[in-house]
C-alpha cells in the first residue's frame, strides 16, 4: 500500500502558518485609553508630568511647590497605571474648561 508523507525538509501547512506572524494594527494616538476603574476623584500619582489629548488635560506631577493633579474623571481614569482613587476634591479642570469655581 502507498502511504502519502510529507518529506521531512518540506514543512506542513500547520508549521508554516505558525511561523508566520501578524501585521500589528496601526496605532491610533488619539485613541483615549480604557478605563479600568469606575469614575470619580483620582489623584495623578506619577512621577513626571503627562498630556491627555482626548480630554485634554496636562496632568501634573506634585512638586514640594505643588499638589498633585486630582481631576474627576466621570467615566473612570485611563488605565494606565497613574491614577489613584482619592477623596480629595479636583484641583484641575480639562485645559479647554474654565476654571474651577469654590463655593466658600
Amino acid at each position: 500500500m502507498p502511504t502519502s508523507k510529507t518529506p521531512k525538509d518540506e514543512p506542513t501547512p500547520q508549521a508554516a502558518a505558525a511561523d508566520e506572524v501578524p501585521e500589528p494594527a496601526p496605532a491610533t494616538p488619539d485613541a483615549a485609553p480604557t478605563a479600568a476603574e469606575p469614575g470619580g476623584a483620582y489623584e495623578f500619582t506619577h512621577f513626571a508630568d503627562c498630556v491627555y489629548p482626548h480630554v485634554p488635560l496636562t496632568a501634573r506631577a506634585a512638586t514640594p511647590d505643588t499638589p498633585a493633579t486630582v481631576f474627576d474623571w466621570p467615566f473612570g481614569p485611563p488605565a494606565d497605571g497613574r491614577w489613584t482613587k482619592t477623596t480629595k476634591k479636583p484641583n484641575q479642570a480639562a485645559d479647554n474648561a474654565g476654571p474651577l469655581t469654590h463655593e466658600e
